[in-house]
C-alpha cells in the first residue's frame, strides 16, 4: 500500500489526465442509462412462476394481451350520473379517436359493458402497438391525453387516461423530477457539509467534483452493461445510484481527508503526508468497498430481477467510486496539497480533536462491558418493534399522487369495485375442445372459494384450446388478504378441478404480487447468510483474523434490526402506512450491513493499529475513539443526510427507504462503530486479532484503567 500510495502522489497528474480521457471516451461511445430502464414488474419476475405461465397463455388467447393498454376514464364535471347524451357523446369521442389513428395506438374502443352500474362512469380501453416498455409507445399517452382534451372542449364531461402504459409515464415524468430533487439536494450536501466539517471550501468542492465525475462514468458503464448482457434496471430505483455514489463516495473522500489532517498536525506539509494518509486510510477504503461490493454482489442470487439487476449496476458504482477514492481524489489532493483546507488554520493546530471523543474513549477503556450492555438493550428495544412488521405492496404499484392516472384510478374506483378493475383470471389450456360445460365445475368452485365474490362467464378461443375465467376478489387486489388469499385457496381450488384442460393457471395482478412475495420470501432468505459470509470472509482475509469479523457482524446485525424495527415504529404504529415496501427489508439490509460495515473497519483497522503500536486493547479503543469517532460521525451525517433527501422525492417507497437507510446508518455511525466495536475489543483484548498479530510487548498498562483486558 505504501509503494502504491507513493506512486499515486508521484504521477498526480498523470492520474489526474487518464481519469479526464477514461471519462470523455466512456460517456460519448455509450447509450444513456434510460435505454435499460423498465417500470413493468412482470420483467423482473422468472417464467416458472404461475402469474408469468398465466401471462403466456394469455398472450397465445388474445393478440393485444403483450401489448400495453390504457383507460380513458370518462365522468360528468359534476360528478353525477351520465345521461343518454353524455354516453352518445363518448361513443362519438371514443369514434374519433379510433379514427385518428394515432401513432403506436391500435385500437381505442368502447361498450355499453364498460359503463359502471352506478351510472357516474364509462371507460374506454386503448391498445398501445409496440413494445410496451418502448420510450416511444410509452410517451404516446402524452399525445392521447391532449388529443382526448380537445375532443372534451364544449362538453360537461371530464376525462382522465390512466393504466398501465400511463402509470410508467407519470412515474418516468416522477422519477426524472424526484431524481433532479434529490440530486440537487445530495450535490448541496456533499458540498455544504464537508465545507463546514473542515471549514474550507475546497473540502466540498473535491467530492462533488471527484464524485461528479464517478456518476458520470458509472451511469455510462451501466448503461453498457444492460446491452450487453441483457438485463434492465426499474426506473424507480435508479435514483439510488446518485445518492450510493454521493454518499459512499465522500465517505472515502472524508477517510482520507481526515488522516491527511492528522498527518499535517503532526508537522510533515510534504507531499509525503498525501502518501502517507492513502497508505494509512486507503486500506480502510479499499476494505469498506470490498466490503459494500461483497453486499451487493450478492443480490446477483436473487430470484426476483429488480433485486438481480441492481447488482450488476450497484458494483459498477463501488468499483468505479474505490479506484477514484485510491488513484483520483488522493491525485487532487496531493496536486492542492494544505490549500485543501483553506481558509482553516485549524490544520496547522494539535490536540484539536473534540473533548467529547476523548471523554467518551475514557469511559470505554474504564468499563466497557457497561458501555456494551446499554449499546445492546437500547438496539434490543428499538428492535422489538418489529413485532408489528407488515408488507405492502399497493403503495409501490399506485400511480405516483398528483398525476392524471392517479386521478383517473381514484376515479375509476368510485364507480368499479376494487376487486372489478383488478379480477383473477383463471386460464385454462387443452389439446381437446373446452365449453362453458366444461368450464362449469371450475366456476361453481370458485364463486365457493374464500375471497371470490362473483364469476363471470368464460371466454373460449376460436379453436376451443384456451379458456379464461375472470373471478372478481371480494379484496383490494393490492392488498396482503387479496394476496394471499390468491396464493392460497384461490389457486388451490382453481388446481382442484378437472375441466378437462392439461394445465390451469391463475393470473393477473394479485397473483403476480403473490409470486413476488415468494420471490422475496426467497430472496430475504437466500440473501442475507450469501452477504454474510461474503463479508466475513473479505473481513477475516484483511484483518487476519477470525474473530473480529464475527463481532463486527454481530454489531451490524443488531444494527440491522433496531433499524427495522425503529421504521416498522415511524410508519406503520405512527404514520399509519399499511405496510413497509415488499423490498425495503432487503435492500435496508444490504445497505445498512454494507456501508455500516464501513463505519465498522475504519475503527476496527485504527484499533488494530494502536494496538500494532503496542497499546493495550483498552488504551487503544480510547486512542481510537478519540481519533476516528469524528471521521465516523461526520461521514454518518452526511450519508444519512444523501439518503435523507430521498424524503423530497414525494414517492412513498422513497420515503420509507432513504428514512429506513438513514436510520441505520446513524446507528453505525453513532452506536455502533464508536461505541459497541471499541468496547467489545476492550473486553476481548488481544484474543479478539486471534490467530493473526499479537505484539510482543503487551504489558503496557491501560488508560484509567486498574485491570488487565487480557
Amino acid at each position: 500500500m505504501k509503494r502504491f500510495s507513493d506512486f499515486i502522489v508521484q504521477k498526480r497528474w498523470f492520474v489526474l489526465a487518464v481519469w479526464l480521457v477514461a471519462a470523455a471516451l466512456i460517456v460519448s461511445l455509450s447509450p444513456p442509462l434510460s435505454s435499460v430502464e423498465s417500470t413493468n414488474e412482470n420483467n423482473f419476475i422468472p417464467s416458472k412462476y404461475e402469474s408469468i405461465k398465466a401471462l403466456n397463455v394469455a398472450k397465445q388467447m388474445s393478440p393485444y394481451a403483450q401489448d400495453g393498454s390504457d383507460l380513458i376514464v370518462f365522468k360528468k364535471t359534476d360528478g353525477g350520473p351520465l345521461k343518454t347524451a353524455d354516453i352518445q357523446t363518448i361513443n362519438r369521442i371514443v369514434s374519433s379517436l379510433s379514427a385518428k389513428h394515432l401513432s403506436h395506438v391500435a385500437l381505442i374502443t368502447t361498450s355499453s359493458q364498460q359503463l359502471a352500474t352506478n351510472g357516474k362512469v364509462q371507460l374506454a380501453t386503448i391498445i398501445y402497438a409496440g413494445n410496451p416498455n418502448a420510450t416511444a409507445t410509452i410517451n404516446t399517452v402524452e399525445t392521447v391525453r391532449n388529443n382526448v382534451k380537445q375532443q372534451l372542449v364544449g362538453t360537461d364531461l371530464a376525462a382522465n387516461v390512466t393504466g398501465q402504459e400511463s402509470s410508467a409515464y407519470d412515474i418516468s415524468g416522477s422519477s426524472n423530477r424526484a431524481l433532479k430533487i434529490v440530486s440537487i439536494v445530495t450535490v448541496l450536501l456533499v458540498l455544504i457539509l464537508p465545507a463546514l466539517i473542515f471549514r474550507s471550501p475546497f473540502a466540498g468542492l473535491l467530492p462533488v467534483l471527484s464524485v461528479g465525475v464517478v456518476d458520470i462514468i458509472a451511469s455510462a458503464l451501466i448503461a453498457d452493461a444492460g446491452k450487453l448482457f441483457g438485463f434492465r434496471i426499474n426506473q424507480q430505483l435508479g435514483i439510488i445510484f446518485t445518492v450510493v455514489l454521493f454518499g459512499i463516495g465522500t465517505d472515502y473522500i472524508l477517510f482520507l481527508l481526515f488522516r491527511y489532517r492528522e498527518r499535517l498536525r503532526s508537522g510533515d506539509y510534504t507531499r509525503r503526508a498525501v502518501s502517507f494518509a492513502l497508505s494509512r486510510a486507503g486500506l480502510a477504503i479499499l476494505s469498506a468497498a470490498l466490503v459494500v461490493l461483497s453486499s451487493f454482489s450478492a443480490l446477483f442470487f436473487a430470484s426476483f430481477g429488480i433485486f438481480s439487476s441492481l447488482a450488476p449496476a450497484l458494483a459498477i458504482c463501488v468499483v468505479v467510486m474505490m479506484l477514484a477514492a485510491l488513484t483520483l481524489v488522493p491525485a487532487l489532493v496531493a496536486i492542492i496539497g494544505p490549500r485543501i483546507f483553506w481558509p482553516s488554520k485549524a490544520w496547522r493546530g494539535k490536540s484539536l480533536t473534540p473533548s467529547v471523543y476523548k471523554t467518551i474513549g475514557g469511559w470505554v477503556a474504564r468499563w466497557p462491558m457497561a458501555v456494551v450492555s446499554v449499546v445492546i438493550l437500547v438496539l434490543l428495544v428499538l428492535g422489538a418493534f418489529v413485532v408489528g412488521y407488515k408488507t405492502d405492496f399497493s403503495s409501490f404499484s399506485k400511480p405516483p399522487v398528483g398525476t392524471e392516472s392517479a386521478a383517473g384510478y381514484n376515479d375509476l374506483l368510485t364507480a368499479f369495485p376494487p376487486g372489478e378493475t383488478n379480477p383473477a383470471q383463471v386460464y385454462v389450456t387443452g389439446q381437446t375442445a373446452l365449453t362453458p360445460k366444461l368450464l362449469k365445475p371450475l366456476e361453481q368452485k370458485l364463486l365457493k372459494t374464500e375471497g371470490i365474490a362473483a364469476v363471470l362467464p368464460p371466454i373460449i378461443t376460436a379453436s376451443g384450446k384456451i379458456a379464461v375465467v375472470d373471478a372478481i376478489l371480494k379484496n383490494n387486489p393490492y392488498s396482503n388478504t387479496a394476496i394471499t388469499e390468491i396464493a392460497g385457496p384461490i389457486r388451490a381450488a382453481a388446481h382442484s378441478v378437472n375441466v378437462g384442460g392439461d394445465k390451469v393457471y391463475v393470473g393477473g395482478t394479485s397473483a403476480i404480487y403473490a409470486d413476488i412475495e415468494a420471490i422475496t420470501t426467497r430472496d430475504l432468505r437466500v440473501l442475507f447468510p450469501i452477504a454474510a459470509v461474503f463479508i466475513f470472509i473479505i473481513l477475516a482475509v484483511l484483518l487476519r483474523s477470525l474473530v473480529a469479523p464475527v463481532f463486527l457482524l454481530f454489531g451490524v446485525g443488531l444494527a440491522y434490526l433496531a433499524t427495522l424495527g425503529t421504521t416498522t415504529l415511524i410508519f406503520l404504529r405512527l404514520s399509519g402506512d399499511p405496510g413497509l415496501i415488499f423490498f425495503i427489508p432487503l435492500l435496508m439490509y444490504i445497505f445498512v450491513v454494507a456501508i455500516g460495515t464501513d463505519y465498522n473497519i475504519l475503527t476496527i483497522t485504527r484499533l488494530k493499529e494502536e494496538v500494532r503500536e503496542g497499546h493495550h486493547p483498552r488504551e487503544a479503543a480510547d486512542l481510537t475513539i478519540e481519533h476516528s469517532s469524528s471521521t465516523v460521525a461526520s461521514a454518518g451525517i452526511i450519508l444519512a443526510a444523501t439518503f435523507g433527501s430521498l424524503l423530497l422525492a414525494g414517492i412513498g417507497f422513497l420515503n420509507q427507504m432513504g428514512s429506513a437507510i438513514a436510520i441505520g446508518v446513524l446507528l453505525s455511525a453513532f452506536v455502533i462503530a464508536p461505541l459497541l466495536i471499541p468496547s467489545l475489543s476492550a473486553i476481548l483484548g488481544y484474543s479478539i486479532w486471534w490467530p493473526g498479530h499479537r505484539p510482543a510487548d503487551h504489558s503496557k498498562p491501560a488508560s484509567g484503567s486498574d485491570s488487565s483486558a487480557d
